[in-house]
């Protein structure tokens, strides 16, 4: 039983890591809107990773959408609270 549950986690991360990778792809090819559909069914196959969340406010950012950019640096840095890049990225937006 515990195979077919480690098992079942490889595929997890496996898939979430895909679909992140494909949209940072998107995001650094201008393709914000794909970028944030990766990012967003990334993130329904696994809600705490911190990473999904910061890549989706860079690209939030990106579009100048400065709400969703904090929101999202805020739930990285809720889920990881040492997460550097997602801290500097919200203080700037912020003005601190």
């Amino acid at each position: 039983m515990a195979k077919k549950n480690s098992e079942k986690l490889e595929h997890t991360e496996t898939k979430d890591d895909a679909l992140l990778e494909m949209g940072k792809f998107y995001f650094v090819n201008g393709k914000y809107d794909q970028a944030i559909d990766e990012f967003r069914k990334a993130v329904k196959i696994n809600p705490v990773k911190a990473e999904i969340y910061y890549n989706l406010g860079l690209v939030y950012e990106s579009k100048n959408i400065v709400s969703e950019a904090k929101e999202m640096y805020e739930k990285a840095l809720s889920i990881e609270p040492n997460y550097k890049l997602a801290k500097e990225h919200l203080e700037r937006l912020v003005g601190l």
